[in-house]
Parts: C-alpha cells; structure tokens; sequence
C-alpha cells in the first residue's frame, strides 16, 4: 500500500458519495463502482447525471461534477496517473464557480435547473 493506493480508495468513496452506491455487489458479476461508472459515463464529468444519486437533489450540480472529476482522477487505472493527497485536498477546497452566460445567468440546461430547484431539503449525509 502506498499513496496512490489511498487515493485510488479515496476516490472510491467520492464515488460512493455522488451515486448512493456501494463499492461492490450492485452491478454483476465481477463490476465494481468504478467500472461501473466508466461504463455509465464515459469517464465525462457532465455524464454525472446518468449516476448522481436521487437523493441529492439539493446539491448543485457543478459541485457534484466536480466531487465526480475528482473522484475520477484518483481512480485512474495506472498510478502515476492519480493525483497525490495534496492535489486532491487542493482540488476539492478550490471548488469552481458555476459557469455563467454572458448576461452573468447561470448557465444550466431544463433538466438541470429542475434538479436544483426541487423543494426537498438538503440531504443529511449521515442518513443515506
């Protein structure tokens, strides 16, 4: 075990975080979340709506793009490629900003704006 392996399961948790899932057991025989993921979505972090869970409608969706980019780069298949603890701590306190049309509206898309504006309250994390 090494740094790189500590990533790799950091992002599994990401992971786990964004879509509701468990790590393993849910998607047949022999796939775990991250394969499953990378079948889901191409690796593409605008592909985080086929595997965002339902029961965090609250979350805005840039967030949840880039806790899943993130997530993404720690579960690289070859180490060297992962980023290292630092890098990860880096990347999930420098959050982006959502992206923003010319006329400063947000930039979203019908399906996107109906999921941040859902009446249901904030997840508790610790319930789901």
């Amino acid at each position: 075990m090494d740094e790189k392996s500590d990533v790799y399961s950091f992002g599994v948790v990401l992971l786990e975080l964004v879509s509701g899932r468990k790590p393993v057991g849910e998607f047949g025989d022999g796939v775990d979340i991250v394969q499953w993921v990378r079948k889901m979505t191409g690796s593409n972090k605008e592909g985080v709506l086929k595997v965002l869970d339902p029961r965090l409608p609250a979350v805005p969706l840039h967030e949840a793009m880039h806790v899943f980019y993130v997530a993404m780069l720690c579960v690289a298949e070859q180490s060297v490629e992962r980023p290292t603890t630092r890098e990860v701590v880096q990347m999930l306190t420098e959050l982006p900003k959502p992206e923003t049309t010319e006329q400063g509206e947000d930039n979203l898309n019908e399906e996107e704006e109906e999921q941040q504006h859902q009446e249901s309250p904030p997840p508790d994390l610790l319930s789901i």
